[in-house]
């Protein structure tokens, strides 16, 4: 299914599109070229030595291009591991020192589901800021545990906040330091730290991975790389039809190397 999304999508079908327009254009120009006895293309079409600058270096722009997004996207990957690991080890150390509690059972339990639940909230609202949305606005739908099981107060305060990820984690810390304060976590200052350590460390990759999802390639880069493959693809086809032998090598070279290009771009 993915692959049939892949081939069916812009990112397949316009470099398709422009692929199949410069190789039908790479091979009227050589039809009629070897009408004319091949006087029409030498009149017109410079050295072979610019095509080969202007070739080489429009695989240039196109490998940077596909050589950024690659990094982009394995950092994105990096980060979304990690953004869980955090939340994980947090929740899971703040379980964990518990377990002495001498604080009475229903106290220690109150906090545990509270803590579970404002962690289930936090880890989805963070994946829900970092996806990418369809053009109603619709995005995946991320499930929560027991978030209708908090208290109308707290349920109103992060529905009703401009910045939800960072009121939950507030939430989360206020719930922290009132079970200090209540014994229900009676460990030790210097281990304790660790699980805010944890819950800093999630914050700052959520937001270091908003910086991949949200800020786009600078415009004038992305028109200077439109511009270069455009006339790439306008010029290929002038000279694969003086280099190539037949009408169908022609298209076949000109539709190869022009698609290939803009399909690593919009890949990226």
């Amino acid at each position: 299914t993915s692959s049939f999304e892949l081939f069916t999508s812009r990112v397949c079908v316009i470099p398709f599109m422009i692929g199949l327009a410069s190789g039908t254009m790479g091979a009227l120009l050589h039809i009629y070229d070897s009408s004319v006895d091949n006087a029409f293309l030498v009149k017109y079409v410079p050295d072979d030595v610019v095509f080969n600058v202007f070739v080489v270096f429009g695989g240039l722009v196109a490998g940077f291009r596909t050589s950024h997004a690659l990094s982009r996207y394995t950092d994105a990957a990096a980060f979304l591991h990690k953004l869980n690991a955090c939340w994980y080890d947090a929740a899971s150390t703040l379980i964990a020192f518990c377990r002495n509690s001498a604080a009475p059972t229903a106290d220690v339990v109150n906090f545990e589901h509270t803590l579970i639940r404002l962690m289930s909230i936090l880890s989805a609202l963070c994946l829900d800021g970092l996806q990418q949305r369809d053009g109603n606005g619709v995005g995946h739908r991320f499930e929560v545990i027991g978030a209708e099981e908090l208290d109308d107060e707290t349920q109103a305060a992060i529905f009703e906040s401009d910045h939800k990820v960072e009121c939950v984690f507030q939430m989360i810390q206020q719930v922290v330091v009132d079970a200090i304060e209540t014994k229900v976590l009676s460990i030790a200052p210097p281990i304790l730290s660790r699980s805010f350590q944890e819950m800093g460390a999630g914050l700052l990759t959520y937001h270091e991975a908003k910086k991949l999802a949200c800020v786009p390639m600078p415009k004038a880069y992305l028109f200077f790389t439109a511009t270069i493959l455009t006339c790439e693809a306008l010029f290929v086809p002038w000279m694969l039809a003086i280099y190539t032998k037949g009408t169908f090598s022609t298209f076949f070279y000109t539709f190869s190397g022009v698609f290939l290009l803009w399909f690593l771009n919009f890949v990226a």
